[in-house]
């Protein structure tokens, strides 16, 4: 667990970018739209981290690969048509999505840190485990700076809820995560971000009895569509 200065600089880079500051952007900005327009704008890390590949990494993704992206995108538009065209700039919606676009970069950016950290042979536990603790130091720090009140309920409900999101929906979630990153690299990886919005639907159809409109009908298969065809593509070198 002993790193350089240079190691932990790296560490906080990447935890500052994955683990903090794009929750905080999509904290602020679901104050402004309502909570599935972020959701649908972080879809397009999956476009952010291809272009990080290539920018970053001189990585070309091919054809289909890219037409895999835009037909994804093109599912999610479709399904979220509603909350992406009806939205007014008189009610800050133009903020939250400034807001949810930065947060989609940062996590894109992690992505990129993270590659870069395992093509310099870091260790991956160790890393994940350095980066979340700066990431929350940092997050800790920003909610002081904001005045922000630090609560805790002794319940069973958050108890049992803090402990799931911290064990398994934290830390077993981002090794499995990094580990497709590092196995399919962040361009394919980064299609998680657009089937997010999809898990989200499932979620609120079973809880929240929401009726399936034409809109996700239609909008779903195209989806899916996009996935395979990005899924099953590689990005070759430059």
């Amino acid at each position: 667990m002993k790193f350089s200065v240079n190691y932990h600089l790296w560490f906080l880079f990447f935890g500052t970018c994955l683990y903090s500051i794009n929750y905080v952007f999509f904290y602020l900005s679901n104050t402004y739209l309502i909570s599935a327009f972020p959701a649908v704008v972080f879809s397009t890390v999956v476009i952010m981290n291809i272009l990080g590949e290539t920018f970053y990494f001189k990585k070309k993704p091919s054809y289909k690969t890219l037409i895999g992206a835009a037909i994804g995108m093109i599912g999610i538009i479709i399904i979220f048509n509603n909350e992406i065209f009806s939205f007014n700039l008189e009610k800050g919606t133009h903020i939250g999505l400034f807001l949810a676009l930065i947060g989609t970069f940062c996590a894109s950016t992690g992505n990129m840190v993270h590659q870069r950290n395992l093509n310099n042979n870091f260790p991956p536990l160790q890393t994940i485990a350095y980066a979340m603790l700066y990431g929350s130091l940092v997050t800790l720090l920003i909610t002081q700076v904001r005045g922000a009140e630090l609560l805790f309920e002794y319940s069973f409900s958050y108890i049992s809820s803090l402990f799931y999101l911290s064990i398994f929906g934290s830390i077993f979630a981002f090794i499995s995560y990094l580990k497709l990153l590092e196995k399919v690299g962040p361009g394919r990886a980064g299609y998680v971000g657009v089937v997010m919005p999809v898990l989200a639907l499932i979620i609120s159809t079973v809880f929240e009895r929401l009726e399936w409109q034409t809109d996700l009908i239609v909008g779903l298969p195209i989806l899916i569509i996009g996935a395979i065809l990005v899924i099953n593509q590689k990005i070759k070198d430059a």
